[in-house]
């Protein structure tokens, strides 16, 4: 079993955690997975990175059902102690085309803000951001054909 380095051992374990709690794991359970993978790292940070995903986890779809141009309850907005630049992070999955004759692809990009916004205006953001974020100038990520808000995420102080 190789060891991760350490620096590649958190981002390993969070992107564990949705299907670990899918599966119905306890904290406990999933650390001595962790421990097993040689993936463990500060038990303080795993844990509020647990409650972080699994807040994620719970509200994840809620967003993509709320009319595009209502304002969203906290109630469809999941709790994240993470360190973001702006209040709220939006998922957004986008759809893309770089050609005619070519399938759509998927994938997402993150929009963030300073304060709650309603679906329609974090679309309208990505739609206008679309060919700055393409740094290539080339094309690279095709012409955006749809875009859906799919989670939106709120900061908040780590709990002590």
């Amino acid at each position: 079993m190789p060891l991760l380095p350490t620096f590649l051992r958190r981002p390993s374990a969070i992107l564990k955690m949705p299907e670990a709690i899918a599966r119905g794991l306890t904290v406990e359970g999933f650390i001595r997975e962790l421990k097993d993978a040689g993936l463990s790292y500060r038990r303080t940070l795993m844990l509020s990175d647990w409650r972080s995903v699994a807040g994620i986890e719970a509200k994840k779809d809620v967003i993509k059902y709320v009319r595009k141009d209502r304002m969203p309850t906290m109630k469809a907005v999941a709790d994240v102690e993470w360190d973001l630049s702006a209040e709220y992070m939006y998922k957004v999955k986008v759809w893309t085309r770089t050609r005619p004759d070519e399938p759509l692809q998927e994938r997402y990009v993150n929009v963030l803000s300073d304060r709650l916004l309603t679906p329609l205006q974090i679309e309208a953001q990505v739609e206008s951001r679309w060919t700055e974020w393409d740094t290539s100038g080339q094309k690279v990520w095709g012409e955006l054909v749809e875009a859906r808000v799919w989670t939106a995420l709120h900061r908040i102080e780590p709990q002590a």
